[in-house]
């Protein structure tokens, strides 16, 4: 090809997509900041609405687990044996050792009582 030639007046076709490929070139370096902020933000929201997803998810967790302690407890509670809620009222109230040190106390107060 001779050097004073330019290839693309060969070709009016090839001259078209020559401009055609740069202003796309530049339309799309030109819009590329404001996809990238675009992108950042979307990634914001989607981590934010995620978060929020997992918050939501652990308050239900722990409220049936709530809800579970409260049914064991009050069904232990409501469904004692006869055997089982003597012993506790026994293990409350029967205690020799305590009934022992109250009555020491209450001596110690008496006398401490008549010497002041």
């Amino acid at each position: 090809m001779p050097p004073d030639q330019d290839p693309t007046s060969l070709n009016p076709s090839l001259a078209e997509t020559a401009t055609v490929i740069g202003i796309t070139n530049l339309k799309s370096v030109g819009e590329q900041p404001a996809m990238l902020s675009n992108l950042a933000y979307s990634n914001t929201i989607t981590n934010t609405n995620l978060s929020q997803q997992n918050a939501v998810a652990n308050q239900q967790a722990m409220n049936e687990l709530g809800i579970s302690i409260v049914g064991k407890t009050v069904n232990k509670v409501s469904d004692l044996s006869p055997l089982e809620a003597r012993a506790s009222v026994d293990v409350l109230t029967d205690n020799a050792l305590a009934d022992e040190i109250a009555s020491l106390r209450a001596v110690i107060q008496a006398f401490s009582s008549k010497a002041g």
